[in-house]
């Protein structure tokens, strides 16, 4: 019988303060103010950019920017001068407060009685610039028409409306060939979460191609199974002696995770399919309790006859969730997949298997 994994077993901390603009108002403290006698954002007092790298306050803006649409937030990197320019939408900060959990605190009202203020200042959204200088690093922000200087206790206030959680950023995670990348958000939220890694301390190789091994890591990893505590004896496939990882492809086995490759060998370092991709994924979200049963499997890919049978509902599945997509309406089902588009992938999955 296929076991379930609970979903309370998953254990990520930087998804738990959820995903959108997340904006921390609170009263009755000291409040910096940009560029204007009125407050724009409440926060705490403290100055925690002062102890941070250039690279820590990229990746914790990379976070920000996940699942946010570019009339929400943008973040462009400048690789040769070392520098960021953030930009945040007065609407989309606004949005945030309505959708927040308290929505008639001080700092919204402020915010909405300011608004008009606030456009004059700033236009319709907000921009900050970042330029790192030797260890340090200093900040601007576009207000009335010119780049000024900012203080870095402002910058905390620019941070703290950015932030989507508070998160206990990992050592290392600055890839620098991932810099600008479509999926360069989608990286960092995996890497904080410790279900993929860069193949060096500086590189994250985003085009390389995702094998079967690596497949059954990170799904793993966001599974949050322990080695020693559920591994119960080795998979029945007769190549993965000496694999790095064979606990892990036998405790996913047990589970029912990854039947499609039924074969007498697993073949680790083949590159995964996008159809094997897909089938493993459909069936993680069905062990994170997710309801694939009542799910809708409408697969509208034209290219269906070229999919393996046990496969159609599943990238179906996916296809409905717009987990996945294709190009030119066909899913390539016999492709391959890169580190970068299974990062997506990952990343919108562990946002339902959450939610869920």
């Amino acid at each position: 019988m296929r076991k379930t994994i609970l979903a309370g077993a998953i254990s990520i901390t930087c998804l738990s303060g959820g995903f959108g603009l997340q904006v921390q108002a609170q009263g009755n403290v000291d409040v910096p103010s940009i560029a204007s006698e009125k407050t724009l954002f409440a926060t705490t007092n403290s100055s925690q950019v002062q102890t941070m790298s250039y690279q820590d306050i990229y990746k914790i803006f990379l976070l920000s920017k996940f699942g946010l649409s570019d009339d929400q937030m943008t973040l462009t990197a400048n690789k040769n001068e070392n520098s960021m320019t953030i930009k945040i939408s007065l609407e989309a900060i606004l949005q945030s407060y309505e959708k927040g959990e308290n929505l008639y605190t001080e700092g919204e009202s402020e915010f909405k009685v300011g608004y008009e203020e606030y456009k004059k200042i700033f236009g319709n959204a907000i921009q900050m610039k970042i330029t790192q200088s030797g260890t340090s690093f200093k900040a601007e922000i576009f207000a009335e028409g010119k780049w000024q200087a900012v203080s870095g206790q402002e910058l905390d206030v620019f941070l703290m409306v950015a932030n989507r959680a508070d998160i206990d950023l990992k050592p290392g995670g600055y890839f620098t060939d991932t810099i600008g990348h479509w999926a360069e958000s989608y990286i960092q939220l995996l890497y904080q979460a410790g279900i993929v890694s860069g193949t060096t301390d500086t590189l994250f190789n985003p085009n390389g191609q995702v094998t079967r091994g690596q497949l059954v890591a990170m799904i793993f990893r966001a599974s949050g199974l322990d080695v020693n505590e559920d591994y119960e004896g080795p998979a029945t496939y007769k190549d993965i002696q000496g694999f790095w990882g064979a606990k892990e492809v036998a405790i996913l086995q047990e589970y029912g995770l990854i039947d499609i490759f039924d074969g007498q060998n697993f073949e680790p370092n083949k590159p995964v399919t996008r159809e094997e991709m897909a089938y493993v994924t459909a069936n993680y979200l069905g062990a994170m309790e997710y309801d694939i049963e009542k799910a809708n499997k409408n697969n509208t890919f034209a290219d269906k006859n070229q999919m393996r049978k046990e496969t159609v509902e599943a990238i179906g599945l996916l296809q409905q969730l717009e987990i996945i997509d294709g190009g030119s309406g066909k899913f390539n089902p016999k492709g391959n997949l890169t580190r970068a588009q299974f990062s997506k992938i990952m990343a919108l999955t562990l946002m339902i298997a959450t939610e869920e």
